[in-house]
């Protein structure tokens, strides 16, 4: 006998080993019934059968594409299964199979061997497809729960700002009235900041992007504005500003002066005092925009990672409290970079210092 037809024909013994694990894992606050607890496990076992009986056979999938295993991966998910959890079903099911194949009067035929190679193999497909498809919906799950929350901490942000603001323009405010209205309303603008990079960040991992709006822009003008706010807003820091050639181009100007402010800011926060430099300048079809700082360079083993989000700033041992943010601001320069179909890169050493490398084709491709 086939192991393809010792499934079908062992399917309700199978069932109830499947159906027994599950009741012992699942959620502590649920009490599933015996369909909730074998969902899908018959589909998944019969597409197994099939593909061990006719390897070149098409696959049954749902009228929306989706095979037995990504079912089943959607409705542990709601029913407040992990991902372990998960993998240990699979676990159970391949351990079950094998066991009671193994127990079976032997034959020792030729396909015997054969037969278990290909039934992992099969298995294995459907654990990578339910493990993908489970994690792509907590993915989801995260972005629009970050993005209901960034959405909706706009509204008392602005109450916030508007407090300042009279705080700081009050007839009737005394000094130190003003100078809280002041720091008010700076924290307001920096929380403006981090909500705006994160409804970025969400909206770039949903697959649409970063929004552009392009227009004739001069860089020159974005960098000696964006210059000047870094100039007024941190006194103490010392911030050169250069432009050579004809640095317009057609870009989306608010995006472009993101990427200056999240990089100047990187190199003011990071730079352990030291001056800061912003080199825009014209080469053939392209201009390059180049923010250095010297101080402590960039470790090697963080330089991979820098673009990536949740990681700037960070290490393993660094302690919760040294991080002062999530790591989004340069992970968003490069999804507006890329937007723009330009590059970024990072070079960071003891004698160079830290250089981040922006380079931006003039026109849309």
């Amino acid at each position: 006998m086939r192991l393809a037809e010792f499934i079908l024909i062992n399917m309700e013994q199978i069932l109830q080993g499947w159906e027994d694990f599950a009741r012992n894992i699942q959620p502590s606050n649920r009490s599933m019934d015996v369909l909730e607890l074998r969902d899908h496990a018959r589909e998944i076992l019969e597409e197994i059968a099939s593909e061990l009986a006719t390897p070149d056979g098409e696959r049954k999938l749902d009228p929306q594409g989706n095979t037995p295993a990504e079912i089943h991966a959607d409705t542990r998910a709601l029913s407040g299964f992990t991902v372990d959890q998960l993998l240990s079903e699979f676990r159970a099911l391949r351990a079950s199979v094998l066991n009671l194949w193994s127990r079976r009067e032997k034959t020792a035929t030729w396909f015997e061997v054969e037969d278990m190679s290909r039934f992992n193999a099969v298995l294995d497909r459907a654990l990578a497809e339910s493990v993908a498809r489970y994690t792509e919906a907590q993915r989801q799950s995260q972005d629009i729960f970050l993005g209901v929350i960034g959405h909706d901490l706009r509204t008392p942000l602005s109450a916030i700002n508007i407090g300042a603001t009279y705080l700081m323009r009050s007839e009737e405010a005394d000094a130190k009235l003003i100078q809280l209205g002041s720091r008010m309303f700076n924290s307001a603008v920096r929380m403006q900041e981090i909500i705006d990079n994160l409804l970025d960040f969400v909206r770039s991992r949903s697959g649409a992007g970063i929004p552009l709006h392009r227009g004739d822009v001069d860089l020159g003008v974005i960098s000696d504005q964006i210059v000047e706010e870094f100039r007024a807003s941190n006194p103490g820091a010392v911030i050169r500003a250069q432009v050579g050639g004809d640095v317009r181009g057609h870009w989306d100007g608010a995006r472009i002066g993101q990427v200056y402010q999240n990089l100047i800011g990187n190199a003011i926060q990071y730079g352990s005092h030291t001056p800061v430099s912003v080199l825009t300048r014209a080469t053939d079809g392209e201009v390059v925009l180049s923010v250095h700082n010297e101080g402590t360079p960039i470790p090697p083993a963080m330089l991979k990672n820098m673009f990536d989000p949740m990681r700037r700033g960070m290490s393993v041992s660094a302690p919760l409290s040294n991080r002062k943010n999530l790591g989004l601001g340069l992970y968003i320069v490069r999804e507006i970079v890329t937007a723009h179909n330009g590059s970024i890169e990072v070079s960071s050493t003891e004698v160079t210092g830290t250089m981040f490398t922006v380079r931006l084709p003039k026109r849309a491709a």
